[in-house]
């Protein structure tokens, strides 16, 4: 295979003359960690922080909180401030927990987490009492966007008994806290994003009087960080004239004054189309190295990396193998597996955050420039050198060119030359706004549902006195409570109802689905859609089927997609553990097999009201989802315009609503039921 290799000048952080005694150890800060001890209470509300890996960002995290404790009660000061930290993985949470209780006992830090709520044996709305119970008596709270985007949503309202839950309100559980961090923010998409200033917004609809104040630790500041800006996110502040800082790490080669982050590293390119294949060829630079260090390859696909596994157990079965996957149970003791290995096989989870304390890697470069940044930052931390061999497909001949008078670089540089030849996420700003308007909506129409009456009109109230009306996100709103109204309209007319409840426990109560099952399924099931749809703004990330697996190869049971089980793996059994309250399937899978691309996906969020076909989506269709979703509407439309009747014409109109809905239909409103394939219809 050809090759050619450069070497990266090793990187430091320049440190400031602030200490800080950490562990009981005075330490110089870096530039992040000392302007968010010192300036918290002169950052405006919006902050975004750009830090390489190994700066020790997360380490300034608690100093706002801890800076608080050590002030006396009086103007313009608190003792009572507390952070949230939002970050993307539980695996990730576990490990800031654990570090940051370790360095700052001084503090009660605890983590928000769906294993930490089982583990206090709550359920239903008493989860959701937890959890402010949990902020209230914590200085630090760390948790994942899953929750926070469930709770936002009403999620665990749902659960309460009556509608009479105006001190449990989301407002409540986020005026507990001074500041919010969005840890790893690049990972979020542009509907992610949007989702987290939906949060901004409704902080500042219920909270009006809370906004940052200069000089003073009140008021709330938003704290986005990463080693890898969007600068998606700053265009949108622009945009919607909010007031940023932005503060950036800078990194250096001179070693005075400074902390080292990565020692030199000798990057060397491979002209391979097969990971698999030059992992093997380099079978005697890994042996070397195992032999006094550890090691990390870093695939694409999790698929190839269970294969490998495979293979490298038999070529090295004196040292501990660990796959850094999502393919593991819940109770995996993740953080010791990895310290414990000597040669870690991982997927993009390498990308989030883990330290996993390695000097040699093996790595697919990854669709993006943002998936190489973060996978090449996990090599070499401190100061020490290391190597980095990168599996280059298409664009080897490429990097030989640019790199051809190149021996020695920088870090800054190298990543310069990088970005400009690896493909960048695509963002796309205008879509924010978009999802925002479906968002808000999707909120207060739960308020009404499950929440007191007196929330949604207070709520109500505050979008009209922030003109709400005028902003561009409106049209999305607009559009969903239309949607919503056109449908209430059709249940209206199928029952002869003058009026309709809003509270979904009011309609249950009044057998309103039931009897309009019977009386006008056309109708209920335009209902049944609807609700189906708006259920999919509870979950942050793709809705994907998730089924309870046992894998007899691996030895281990977990929860995983069922859509890769049922392409990768052979399923040997599924069996019904449970059928009440809810029905609980495990699936008994063995070894890999080739990849099964004739699946059969049962959905629930394509409109099928007299048009049962559209439950049905092919494999191909699922990677086509807006162009499915207009034809599905175009099959309904044209089978009601047809008819006479006044429901026929309410319909047509629904449909001419429904399909601009087509603009923002992706894995995220797409609610599998089922998969199945040749394997299990058999």
């Amino acid at each position: 295979m050809d090759n050619f290799s450069i070497y990266i000048k090793p990187q430091y952080v320049r440190q400031t003359n602030e200490k800080e005694v950490i562990n009981g150890r005075a330490c110089l800060l870096h530039e992040v960690q000392k302007r968010i001890k010192l300036d918290f209470d002169r950052l405006p509300e919006f902050t975004l922080i750009t830090a390489p890996t190994g700066t020790g960002k997360s380490y300034a995290f608690p100093f706002p909180a801890i800076n608080a404790k050590k002030q006396r009660k009086g103007i313009g000061s608190s003792r009572n401030v507390r952070g949230l930290i939002v970050l993307p993985t539980n695996a990730l949470i576990n490990e800031l927990t654990g570090s940051f209780r370790e360095t700052y006992r001084q503090l009660v830090i605890n983590q928000l987490t769906g294993p930490e709520l089982n583990r206090h044996e709550v359920t239903g709305y008493r989860r959701w009492k937890k959890a402010i119970d949990l902020a209230e008596s914590s200085d630090l709270v760390i948790t994942n966007p899953d929750i926070i985007n469930f709770a936002m949503h009403g999620g665990y309202h749902r659960y309460a008994w009556d509608n009479k839950t105006g001190d449990t309100t989301f407002s409540r559980f986020l005026s507990t806290f001074n500041y919010v961090i969005f840890d790893e923010y690049h990972l979020y998409d542009e509907a992610q994003i949007a989702n987290i200033l939906t949060l901004i917004k409704l902080r500042e609809f219920f909270l009006k009087h809370h906004g940052a104040e200069k000089g003073s630790v009140h008021g709330v500041r938003f704290l986005f960080v990463s080693a890898t800006p969007e600068e998606g996110l700053k265009k949108i502040f622009e945009e919607e004239n909010m007031a940023y800082e932005e503060i950036i790490e800078a990194i250096v080669d001179d070693s005075s004054h400074a902390r080292p982050i990565h020692g030199r590293i000798a990057v060397e390119f491979v002209d391979s189309k097969d990971m698999s294949s030059l992992v093997m060829e380099k079978i005697p630079e890994l042996r070397e190295v195992l032999a006094v260090h550890k090691a990390l390859l870093i695939l694409d696909q999790l698929r190839d990396v269970q294969i490998l596994a495979e293979k490298l157990r038999e070529v090295f079965p004196e040292y501990t193998i660990y796959q850094s996957t999502g393919y593991v149970s819940s109770n995996e003791p993740q953080e010791a597996k990895i310290k414990a290995a000597h040669l870690i096989i991982a997927t993009n989870k390498a990308e989030v955050g883990v330290n996993y304390d390695v000097e040699y890697c093996i790595m697919q470069p990854g669709k993006y420039f943002q998936n190489f940044v973060q996978r090449f930052g996990r090599v070499s931390r401190g100061d020490l050198d290391g190597k980095v061999v990168i599996c280059v497909d298409k664009k080897y001949r490429r990097f030989k060119n640019v790199f051809k008078s190149v021996n020695l670089i920088s870090y800054y540089d190298f990543l310069e030359v990088m970005r400009a030849e690896l493909q960048g996420r695509k963002f796309y700003t205008e879509r924010v706004p978009m999802y925002l308007g479906e968002y808000m909506w999707c909120i207060e129409n739960n308020i009404r549902r499950y929440q007191a009456y007196d929330v949604h009109r207070y709520l109500k109230r505050r979008m009209e006195e922030e003109a709400f009306h005028m902003g561009k996100y409106y049209q999305r709103y607009r559009l969903m409570k239309d949607i919503n109204n056109k449908i209430r309209e059709i249940i209206k007319k199928s029952l002869r109802l003058a009026q309709l409840p809003y509270s979904e426990k009011k309609l249950k109560k009044q057998g309103v689905y039931t009897t309009l099952e019977k009386m006008a399924p056309r109708s209920w099931q335009w209902a049944m859609w609807w609700n189906n749809y708006i259920d999919t703004f509870l979950t942050f990330r793709d809705g994907g089927k998730v089924v309870k697996i046992h894998d007899q190869k691996q030895g281990i049971e977990l929860a995983y997609s069922l859509d890769w089980i049922l392409q990768h793996k052979v399923v040997v059994d599924i069996q019904t553990e449970q059928t009440e309250p809810y029905e609980i399937v495990k699936y008994v899978v063995g070894d890999l097999k080739d990849r099964d691309k004739d699946l059969q996906y049962t959905v629930s969020t394509i409109p099928n009201a007299g048009m049962q076909g559209n439950n049905y989506l092919s494999y191909s269709e699922i990677y086509q989802l807006g162009e499915v979703f207009e034809k599905a509407i175009e099959r309904i439309y044209d089978k009601v315009r047809k008819g006479v009747e006044e429901q026929d014409r309410l319909q047509m109109a629904l449909c001419k609503l429904v399909s601009s809905l087509s603009k923002s239909f992706d894995r995220k409103r797409l609610k599998i039921e089922a998969i199945e394939n040749n394997d299990t219809f058999l």
